[in-house]
Order: C-alpha cells, then sequence, then structure tokens
C-alpha cells in the first residue's frame, strides 16, 4: 500500500471494499445508521393538502419530518435495508445503489457531529407547534380549513353519506403567505 495517497497497488482503497467486518478504527464500525432509513425530499408546505399530508405522515410510526439547514423538507421512514448485514456492513456491497455508494461517511451527521436537520418532527403535535409559532398566518389559514373539511363531513354523516372526498372541498385552500424559518 502506498502510504502517500492510502491506496493499494490496484488504486483501490482498502477500506471501500466489500468487507463483513470493519476495522474498530473505521468511524462507521458496528454502526450502520444510514442503512436504517430512508429520506425523500417533499415540497415545502405552502397550501392545505401540504400541511395535511405532513399531519398524515406523522400519525405512522417510524415516519418523521425535517427541515434541513437549507430549508428543504423531508419524509424520513425508519425501514432497515435488507442488505445491511449482522455486523452493520453491506452483504451486497458491489451491487449497492448509486445513492449508497455516493454517501460519504465522512458527511455523516454520526461522525460530523452535526445533525442534519434545522427542525424535526416526530408527531403531528410538535408539527403543529412549530406551524404555529413559525407561519402563524398560514397556520390559521390551515385551522380553518380543517375546521370546514370537518363541518362537511359531519353534515355528509348526518345526511348519511358514507363517502365524502375531502380532497375536492379542501385540498385546494392556500394556507401559504408566511415565509420559511
Amino acid at each position: 500500500m502506498s502510504k502517500s495517497n492510502g491506496k493499494d497497488r490496484t488504486g483501490r482503497n482498502p477500506l471501500e471494499l466489500p468487507l463483513l467486518v470493519l476495522p474498530g478504527v473505521h468511524p462507521c464500525h458496528e454502526c450502520g445508521d444510514c442503512c436504517h432509513y430512508i429520506a425523500l425530499e417533499i415540497d415545502d408546505p405552502t397550501c392545505f393538502t401540504d400541511h395535511d399530508n405532513i399531519h398524515w405522515y406523522l400519525t405512522h410510526r417510524g415516519v418523521s419530518v425535517y427541515m434541513d439547514f437549507e430549508s428543504d423538507w423531508f419524509v424520513e421512514f425508519k425501514t432497515v435495508c435488507d442488505s445491511l448485514n449482522e455486523q452493520n456492513t453491506c452483504s451486497e456491497y458491489e451491487d449497492r445503489p448509486k445513492m449508497c455508494s455516493d454517501f460519504s461517511w465522512d458527511e455523516c451527521e454520526r461522525t460530523s457531529g452535526e445533525r442534519a436537520w434545522k427542525y424535526r418532527f416526530e408527531t403531528p403535535e410538535e408539527y403543529r407547534t412549530w406551524h404555529r409559532e413559525r407561519r402563524p398566518r398560514s397556520f390559521e389559514r390551515y385551522v380553518k380549513s380543517r375546521e370546514k373539511m370537518q363541518r362537511k363531513r359531519q353534515r355528509a354523516k348526518a345526511q348519511g353519506e358514507t363517502s365524502v372526498s375531502d380532497s375536492a372541498q379542501a385540498g385546494s385552500a392556500q394556507v401559504s403567505g408566511a415565509s420559511p424559518s
């Protein structure tokens, strides 16, 4: 191995091999945290449907929503990758998805010591509190739209209707107006 660049004579970094057990000094040793969730970017919530979708996401176990430091929004699902083995390394390393190979352990929040989010919500109540405090006008419009939807449901129930489309009446109600925090 060349001491100047840390690579072996084939030009590969030896810590990038499909090792079953990482050396104890490697930052990923016995971790695998990055293989225990997926996060997908979502739109900055600006209308009733966006806010109500976040409420819905957060009613599910193992789901959270966060805003990162660039004000991008994500929904995160706690779910373990099927390729993660007992040693918390990848059993499909050579055939792993590009997203996995693009991920750098030195940018991981565990090794960098910095959290990946500015605001994080685990429950609908946490999100409602943030929404009320950080975007009060938007929150007020959301509450009014939600109340309107609930009144419509109650009228339908009183009239004996079995199916009501809430999205048609409340989904387009805009609750934008406050800038992201």
